[in-house]
């Protein structure tokens, strides 16, 4: 009888709580993190919201260095570039259990789909090596955040996840090599700002 009452109050206590995001309102997105991305956030509720976005990140790196060959050659000086470029697309659904004045709190699940494309080139004496590695990850993740709002149309958010990932890379160089990961850990963690409209 005890624990029946004080899940009752817990219920009502939640549901006297004032949401500050209003059914139909829109906000668009600008999140940075290891993969930066836009998107827009819909309440379709005062509890519910949809979150779906788009990232694209690319990178290049240029090394000098010592390289020893796999088949007990000698060592030799050369250098390696690589260009690196990722695009995600993903969509999250959130739920707000709690707000007071500017401070929301919210929970959800996330999934997200990332392309990966690596072209590197390792330039030796009188030889080139090229690589390209090709791939795709598929994520799930369960998330905690929190949300503030700055001014009134001016929010920012920080937010933590866990999840499952699945990744398959191909590997084109002298010989063909696929593989496939599996990762449960930490992701989808980051902090961003929301305009709302």
């Amino acid at each position: 009888m005890r624990k029946t009452t004080i899940l009752l109050a817990g219920l009502i206590l939640l549901a006297s709580f004032s949401f500050s995001q209003e059914k139909g309102a829109f906000g668009l997105n600008f999140r940075v993190d290891p993969q930066p991305r836009i998107g827009m956030t819909y309440h379709f509720s005062k509890q519910f919201a949809l979150r779906p976005y788009i990232g694209f990140s690319w990178g290049s790196t240029e090394s000098e260095g010592e390289i020893v060959p796999l088949d007990d050659l000698p060592a030799f000086r050369g250098n390696r570039e690589e260009d690196t470029s990722y695009l995600s697309f993903g969509l999250g659904f959130l739920f707000y259990f709690y707000s007071r004045r500017d401070i929301s709190a919210y929970t959800g699940i996330n999934f997200n789909y990332t392309h990966e494309t690596s072209d590197s080139s390792i330039t030796r004496p009188l030889r080139q090596i090229e690589e390209d590695v090709k791939g795709d990850v598929y994520q799930t993740t369960a998330i905690l955040g929190l949300q503030c709002r700055l001014l009134k149309n001016l929010a920012i958010f920080g937010e933590a996840g866990f999840g499952y990932s699945y990744g398959k890379h191909k590997r084109e160089n002298r010989l063909d090599v696929t593989t496939t990961s599996t990762r449960w850990g930490l992701a989808n963690s980051g902090i961003g700002l929301v305009f709302y409209f």
